[in-house]
């Protein structure tokens, strides 16, 4: 008696170019589309199953250009795909600082898409050195993708899932942060602006207290205490950073003759996030024949010449909620000449 034939049956194909093609698989057993690369390309067929058919085609492209590129060899090499070590991987940052956490969830994220269907053990220098070439300049961006890169492959080359480290052949790029310095005539010129309340005090809060833009946005008008000359940054508005939880930062002599300036009821900045540089363009940046807001200008400024009249690393980085005094000198202050810091304060 015949019996019916139960194989799947082939389909016709969702995407198909010479090199490859996708096609929607109906074996439960297998993920829902198929990518094959086709005999006559690769000299021989090679077939994955994909959770997507988006994924799968991009899958094929990245295959077909590192096929052509490297030969098919590349791809045989064996052990984990790129794909799946980075899942392994992640897991692991799950209780870490959410600053820690999105910069490897970055990085990830992008070997991932490049190189997400190679084998790890394929990975070359030259893969890596292309990620941190990503159309980045900066040198403190660079070795801030180098950190994260080597700390994936000494993690993948501790498992042996590697047989040798990309990263022992790539020198860390020079970390040379930007520091953007107001002088006190350009704060002067600013605050003599016309703008709404809020984005005053945000300014003053900035240059004169170092909050962080980003806790400027979270704050309530209440969390300035006027009377007590304090300014209470509470949990959940503190930047998840690995330091404090909380903190408390004195008022500077320039706040406490503004107090009406930082005084209201409510939030603090009244849009979402995004838009407070919008607020700022709209302005300040104009007015100031600035072609961009210089990042993080006014808590550089603050730690500039908050150290400079205090001379007191540490009660610097408690005011900005660092534990590390280094950081202050390393990261955001640069020498201030004493008339210039006078000017600031006496602002």
């Amino acid at each position: 008696m015949d019996t019916a034939d139960t194989r799947p049956k082939p389909a016709k194909p969702l995407f198909e170019c010479k090199e490859f093609f996708v096609t929607k698989w109906s074996d439960p057993a297998r993920k829902p589309f198929k990518l094959e690369i086709r005999a006559s390309f690769a000299g021989k067929k090679l077939r994955s199953f994909w959770d997507s058919e988006e994924e799968a085609i991009s899958v094929g492209s990245q295959l077909v250009d590192q096929i052509r590129n490297q030969g098919r060899q590349s791809i045989e090499t064996g052990g984990l795909t790129v794909k799946a070590a980075v899942a392994q991987f992640l897991p692991r940052v799950e209780g870490s600082s959410k600053s820690h956490r999105q910069k490897t969830e970055q990085i990830c994220g992008i070997l991932k898409e490049r190189f997400g269907a190679m084998s790890l053990k394929a990975i070359g220098p030259e893969h890596v050195e292309s990620i941190m070439r990503k159309g980045e300049t900066n040198g403190t961006t660079q070795a801030g993708y180098f950190r994260y890169l080597r700390m994936f492959f000494r993690w993948a080359e501790r498992r042996d899932m590697i047989d040798r480290n990309p990263m022992r052949a790539i020198d860390c790029p020079t970390s040379r942060p930007l520091r953007n310095i107001l002088t006190p005539e350009d704060l002067e010129t600013v605050l003599a602006l016309e703008m709404p309340k809020w984005l005053r005090a945000t300014v003053l809060l900035g240059a004169f207290a170092g909050l962080r833009s980003e806790e400027m946005v979270r704050m309530n008008w209440e969390d300035i205490d006027t009377k007590a000359e304090q300014i209470h940054i509470r949990p959940g508005v503190q930047k998840d950073s690995g330091g404090f939880f909380e903190r408390i930062v004195d008022m500077m002599p320039p706040l406490i003759r503004r107090k009406e300036e930082i005084s209201g009821v409510g939030k603090l900045v009244p849009v979402v996030g995004r838009k407070l540089h919008t607020y700022r363009e709209r302005y300040i940046l104009g007015p100031m024949d600035w072609k961009e807001w210089p990042k993080n200008c006014l808590r550089h400024s603050f730690a500039t010449y908050h150290l400079a009249k205090t001379k007191n690393p540490g009660l610097t980085a408690f005011q900005m909620g660092h534990t590390s005094p280094a950081m202050v000198q390393r990261v955001y202050a640069v020498p201030a000449k004493k008339a210039d810091w006078r000017k600031w304060w006496a602002l």
